[in-house]
């Protein structure tokens, strides 16, 4: 077994993608002025992988990474998701963490102290905390799904 809770990873995973399709009707509601829709959520979450990708990679060959972070507002924008069909979209979602949950499971307990820095001058972070936040992020966002789906009926 590795360092981080794959299999714990994984459940989530799969309860949240299927929160995701329960709700593929709704994907497009919005249930207030500044809120997102579940796509744009998706889309995010995307982006979020998207970079922790680069993140969980580039830890495990260097102790201290200085790396961007990303806005998630126009990087959501510049996407185009609103022309992809939403059940590609989530799977596009849960394949890519599929294979984020298996990079994470071969990432070497020496590596968990190694740092990213922002570029923008913020706190640097260690893999070891950066991977369950990676997790607790996406909890969030399905909680606020959640939520969407519930103001929906």
């Amino acid at each position: 077994m590795g360092y981080f809770p794959t299999d714990t990873y994984l459940n989530q995973l799969t309860g949240f993608y299927e929160l995701l399709v329960r709700n593929e009707d709704i994907a497009d509601t919005r249930t207030g002025a500044d809120t997102w829709t579940i796509r744009n959520h998706v889309a995010h979450l995307i982006d979020s992988a998207s970079n922790n990708h680069q993140r969980f990679v580039r830890l495990q060959l260097a102790q201290n990474v200085v790396l961007p972070g990303y806005e998630a507002e126009p990087w959501v924008d510049a996407s185009g998701i609103r022309l992809m069909k939403f059940d590609q979209l989530i799977l596009l979602w849960k394949l890519y963490n599929e294979y984020l949950i298996e990079l994470i499971g071969n990432i070497k307990e020496d590596c968990v102290a190694h740092t990213w820095q922002p570029q923008d001058g913020g706190s640097p972070l260690t893999l070891k905390f950066l991977v369950p936040d990676y997790y607790s992020h996406m909890k969030i966002h399905e909680q606020m799904i959640a939520e969407i789906a519930a103001a929906a009926v």
